[in-house]
């Protein structure tokens, strides 16, 4: 249904029941199936389950490491609208987006730097 490799696939499989959100069953009909309420399991822990600890990139411009930065300000805000997001939507949320194709929709604020504040690496481009 998404395309996947069957190698991958078994990949994510062991992650999953690793990390107790399935479990496998043995036998002839074995395989696997939910440990979890999926109305009740919110998708952050299965994100990082998957994907390791979600970490901000921050601007990654050469001239920006350790200084205040406004696209470096934009990607925490991201972030944590993202985290938020993936906190506050479950894994029946997730099925239903494929079952149901179920629109996302992330809100996040947007603040304008004052006139005048230029990027690190841009000078007067700004």
């Amino acid at each position: 249904m998404i395309g996947t490799s069957e190698p991958h696939l078994s990949k994510v499989l062991q992650r999953l029941n690793k990390g107790g959100i399935i479990k496998s069953v043995r036998g002839p009909g074995g395989g696997y199936k939910l440990n979890c309420v999926p109305s009740e399991t919110p998708l952050y822990p299965i994100f990082e389950l998957l994907g390791g600890p979600f970490e901000a990139r921050d601007c990654q411009l050469d001239g920006c490491q350790g200084k205040k930065c406004f696209i470096s300000g934009m990607m925490d805000e991201l972030s944590r609208a993202f985290l938020r997001y993936l906190g506050s939507r479950t894994l029946a949320d997730f099925a239903s987006y494929y079952a149901n194709g179920t629109e996302v929709s992330i809100e996040i604020s947007v603040v304008t730097p004052s006139l005048g504040q230029k990027h690190p690496n841009f000078g007067d481009v700004l």
